[in-house]
């Protein structure tokens, strides 16, 4: 008879370096934090370690594709849970924002450290970018269908919309050396996001 138990134990150790490196990576960013010492917290060989993983960049990729999926999960159920489309920009926004400062382990990670990881991990942001335009898609689609918003291109619209959060979230990073907002900041981020989705609402909506 056969089993699944080494493929199921395997899975569990993949799973629980990861939440282990997850934990690293937050506290102390990419940089700080060494495989050993991520072999260490699971008592295991850094060999081991290296079974699973070729590389500490490679464990930092897989780390933020668990948090891009944990922030898209999130968000699918607000869309799920929202009715109003309007509240649902505003939730979304909110929703990033937050996500970018707590969920997204770029945190204390240098702009130089940055752009040397820039390459590597440029296709899963790219493919992170086309899963959030896709939420976002459905919420303006919505709108439409609801007679919400004026006769807008949704589709262009999610990207324009897309890219402005950004535009404003990168304005706070221009001139620090460091991926990392503290309160002040992300409390000044956050006022300027609500005032842009409040103009960017009245602008498309009927009403």
């Amino acid at each position: 008879m056969i089993t699944d138990g080494p493929c199921k134990q395997s899975a569990e150790k993949v799973h629980a370096i990861i939440d282990a490196a997850q934990k690293r990576f937050g506290r102390f960013g990419l940089e700080k934090t060494s495989m050993r010492e991520i072999a260490h917290d699971l008592s295991m060989s850094k060999g081991s370690l290296y079974y699973y993983f070729p590389d500490k960049e490679h464990l930092y990729r897989t780390v933020v594709e668990k948090e891009q999926c944990l922030f898209l999960q999130m968000i699918r159920e607000k869309v799920r849970s929202i009715d109003d489309p309007r509240d649902l920009l505003k939730e979304y926004a909110r929703s990033r924002l937050y996500y970018f400062k707590t969920l997204l382990n770029l945190g204390q990670l240098r702009m130089e450290a940055f752009r040397g990881i820039r390459s590597f991990m440029e296709d899963i942001w790219l493919k992170f970018k086309e899963k959030e335009k896709e939420v976002l898609l459905e919420i303006f689609q919505g709108g439409l269908d609801r007679g919400v918003f004026h006769n807008i291109e949704a589709d262009r619209t999610a990207e324009l919309f897309l890219d402005m959060l950004r535009g404003l979230r990168e304005s706070v990073f221009s001139k620090k050396d460091l991926l990392y907002i503290d309160e002040k900041e992300y409390d000044n981020l956050l006022e300027k996001t609500n005032a842009f989705i409040d103009i960017f609402i009245s602008g498309i909506c009927k009403d």
